[in-house]
């Protein structure tokens, strides 16, 4: 079996290695933060709760394209 590395836990890495997963690569994920997402989190500060990523995207014709190769 290959086996692959991607470095950084944002959108773009999560999806390059569920694509590299999918062809059948052992994958690695790092992440120099505690949790996944890259701009997708939150903050949290207070009691309130900050939404620090895009409230929009642009392209998505991207994301259905590879939504349906996920089969998804």
């Amino acid at each position: 079996m290959k086996k692959a590395i991607v470095i950084g836990g944002g959108i773009g890495g999560l999806a390059t290695a569920a694509l590299l997963a999918k062809a059948g690569m052992k994958v690695e994920l790092f992440e120099a933060r505690e949790k996944v997402g890259g701009r997708a989190y939150i903050w949290e500060k207070d009691g309130f709760v900050f939404d620090m990523g895009p409230s929009w995207y642009l392209m998505p014709d991207a994301f259905d394209q590879f939504f349906k190769l996920m089969g998804t």
